[in-house]
């Protein structure tokens, strides 16, 4: 009898899951492509769709929970209007037992969009800047948007070139650092190719060059001048021969900085692993490893939600949703609160008062607690 019951609820509510991801999906879509459509003239259609195609899973992440919402209040606010719920009662099932098969569905809901966290998304969000960029407008030439600007390469490493060679992708007046507390080393090119994760200089010169000790040097004497020289200035390498080139193994692919670098619309690429280790670096400036907190933990709490918002929303349609534009009505009321007091939280999580965790996970937590209540009432 409640196999039956499971496959009849299961068989109500996946075609409204699917629909509403659907659609959705859709409306995110076509957001993106009104808001690039002004850039979007001459472009092929097939690009087009191609960049398209590559916000899919980000935007799946972030819907699913809506569709969840709208897969549990609209078939079961018919069910409940139908008097299906009511003679479910009425035979010694416990109504709360109906929503065993929508709970299983939302974990793995939950499971889907932290796979997609941790493999899909952060790579496919990347592509969608890099598609845009490198072959949308500038013709693989999108490192120009990083013209004039200094970029972290990983691992200490910054980059900054005044110029870019249009005809030849090429930066122009290179000058890469790194520093350890008061000691640099400071390299300049007259040229420089972004590769993949390399770096290559033609006409450079390096430097290293410890500014804790220049206050001795301009004190000293004749005789330890040359001694406080070298304090000062550590090394230098120049190259042997014309056309020497020097490559820089870089932690940060070309790619990935014209991703997160090119234009205000950063990309989301960090996977669930990435922030964690972010996270848990010690070696990083603390509001960076805050930062990397709070992306952990909202990419684990945000998938969680498809479960969450079962638990709250199932109640709600058993109780109150009676006609379909009421059903409707209702999961756009609870899909719209529970981001707007998720994203309020998410937002007092980047301050240093509140710890990440507890920002993030209050809102999951919450409704949680208001749909058990309400599951139990």
């Amino acid at each position: 009898m409640l196999k039956r019951l499971d496959r009849y609820t299961l068989k109500e509510t996946l075609p409204v899951l699917l629909a509403a991801a659907a659609f959705y999906t859709a409306v995110f879509l076509f957001g993106f492509f009104y808001v690039g459509s002004p850039w979007l003239g001459g472009i092929p259609l097939g690009l087009i769709l191609k960049w398209l195609g590559y916000h899919v899973p980000g935007v799946l992440v972030q819907v699913l929970p809506m569709a969840m919402v709208t897969a549990v209040v609209v078939p079961f606010g018919r069910l409940a209007s139908e008097g299906a719920v009511l003679a479910v009662a009425a035979g010694g099932i416990p109504i709360r037992r109906l929503a065993a098969p929508v709970l299983l569905l939302g974990l793995l809901l939950a499971g889907t969009s932290l796979w997609l966290n941790e493999y899909v998304a952060p790579w496919t969000n990347r592509q969608v800047r890099v598609l845009w960029w490198e072959e949308m407008h500038t013709k693989g030439r999108g490192l120009v948007r990083l013209k004039g600007r200094t970029i972290p390469l990983g691992g200490g490493l910054e980059l900054f070139f005044q110029d870019y060679d249009y005809a030849r992708d090429e930066m122009v007046h290179v000058r890469i650092q790194k520093w350890a507390g008061e000691r640099a080393t400071l390299i300049f090119a007259d040229r420089g190719t972004y590769r993949g994760d390399r770096v290559e200089l033609r006409g450079y010169r390096l430097f290293r060059v410890d500014y804790r000790a220049i206050p001795a040097l301009l004190k000293a004497g004749p005789g330890d001048l040359e001694k406080a020289v070298r304090r000062v200035f550590l090394g230098a390498l120049l190259p042997q021969r014309k056309g020497a080139v020097l490559t820089l193994k870089t932690g940060l692919s070309r790619g990935e900085a014209i991703a997160r670098f090119a234009d205000p619309l950063a990309a989301d690429t960090w996977s669930l692993s990435k922030a964690w280790r972010a996270a848990h670096d010690r070696t990083r400036p603390e509001p960076e490893r805050r930062e990397a907190s709070l992306i952990f933990h909202a990419k684990l709490a945000l998938p969680l939600a498809n479960l969450v918002l079962v638990l709250l929303s199932f109640p709600f349609a058993v109780r109150y949703a009676r006609t379909p534009g009421l059903s409707l009505g209702l999961s756009v009321l609870i899909a719209v609160g529970f981001y707007l007091v998720f994203l309020l939280f998410r937002s007092l999580g980047g301050l240093s008062s509140i710890p990440p965790a507890v920002a993030v996970w209050t809102p999951d937590l919450l409704f949680a607690w208001i749909g058990w209540r309400g599951m139990r009432g």
